[in-house]
């Protein structure tokens, strides 16, 4: 797996739920229902599960599901509504080893592979709450560019070392910086998004890093994905704490 093509995927996602953030909640709930299906794709491949098709098809469905109950949700915290999409998956991946089983010896993996997958999805719906919840949207903003921004210093260099510390300096120093560019989140809640976006990059990238380099793009796609989609979960909590 190319981390360069990693970086890209994660900048491009990043920059897709900063984007679509500015436009309104129609426009977030849009990108980031995409972005689940892009990852959605890749998943399966990324962590060797048997059944690809169905296993893509149960994540999209789980995050669709979570994105959809969050957008119409009524009344805070709108979070809760993810807690019935996050059930269904796990009744879903459950499910799916029955009626479509793995290989003998393969089953474990493939359940826990797909529900991974499918809990990441249904994270991803934590963009949405943290957008819906009062003065958060720029929240929203802010912790994307942080993770985009993230994701470029994070192949900076050819040593991951420096990139780490690269990755956590600028992340937290653009944090910072829209602290003061958004006067309510603060520079000190600015900085705590940054770190938050900036460790959530490293740590996958880590477990990546780990594993064996699969060939697919949609695999590489996805590993790049995954830390933007897991990451509104910490920046809707970032926008409870700061905000409230």
């Amino acid at each position: 797996m190319n981390p360069v093509t990693r970086a890209t995927a994660t900048t491009g996602a990043a920059v897709v739920i900063a984007v679509t953030g500015l436009l309104g909640t129609r426009y977030l709930a849009i990108g980031v229902a995409a972005l689940v299906v892009v990852a959605a794709l890749g998943w399966p491949r990324l962590l060797r599960v048997y059944r690809r098709r169905v296993s893509s098809a149960i994540i999209a469905a789980s995050g669709a599901l979570a994105v959809v109950a969050v957008a119409f949700g009524r009344g805070e915290p709108y979070l809760r509504y993810a807690v019935a999409a996050a059930a269904a998956a796990v009744l879903l991946t459950l499910a799916a080893e029955v009626f479509f089983p793995s290989p003998r010896g393969r089953a474990i993996t493939s359940v826990t592979g797909m529900m991974a997958g499918a809990i990441v999805a249904v994270s991803s719906a934590a963009w949405l709450a943290a957008e819906r919840t009062p003065g958060n949207d720029d929240l929203v903003v802010a912790g994307a560019s942080c993770l985009a921004i993230a994701g470029i210093a994070s192949v900076a260099t050819r040593s991951s070392r420096i990139n780490a510390f690269l990755s956590l300096g600028t992340g937290t120093g653009a944090g910072m910086g829209m602290g003061f560019l958004f006067p309510e989140i603060g520079w000190a809640g600015g900085a705590l998004v940054g770190v938050a976006a900036a460790s959530a990059v490293l740590l996958i990238n880590e477990l990546a890093d780990r594993e064996p380099s699969p060939k697919s793009l949609t695999a590489a796609i996805a590993s790049g994905v995954t830390p933007i989609l897991a990451s509104g979960v910490l920046v809707y909590l970032a926008g409870r704490l700061l905000v409230g």
